[in-house]
């Protein structure tokens, strides 16, 4: 059962409504999907959010995107951050680039 649950009702592509319990802190928005992990397995999803039914309730769960007022990372440091999230690994230079995006969430 997740800490922080959220109910998402949704309307599949069957026209079936499905309701998921998902944990609050697994919401991710991708362009018109949301993902989130379900309960009881732990499963990520993709969600449509033309299709969820209570779409304003969960994007008021969405964690808040990085202020335009930070340095976004671009070309190369962007490079080195995604490939080291990627395969879990570090090294001098990702720290170094870590440092100047420290609310990078890639």
């Amino acid at each position: 059962m997740p800490e922080h649950p959220i109910e998402i009702r949704y309307r599949n592509f069957q026209h079936m409504e499905r309701t998921f319990s998902a944990e609050r802190n697994s919401l991710v928005q991708r362009r018109n999907h949301i993902l989130a992990s379900v309960a009881p397995t732990g499963e990520r999803i993709t969600l449509s959010r033309d299709r969820i039914l209570n779409l304003s309730s969960v994007e008021a769960a969405l964690p808040e995107l990085v202020p335009p007022t930070e340095p976004q990372a671009r070309g190369k440091d962007l490079q080195v951050l995604s490939y080291h999230r990627k395969h879990g690994s570090t090294s001098a230079l990702h720290e170094k680039v870590r440092a100047k995006y420290p609310n990078w969430r890639g």
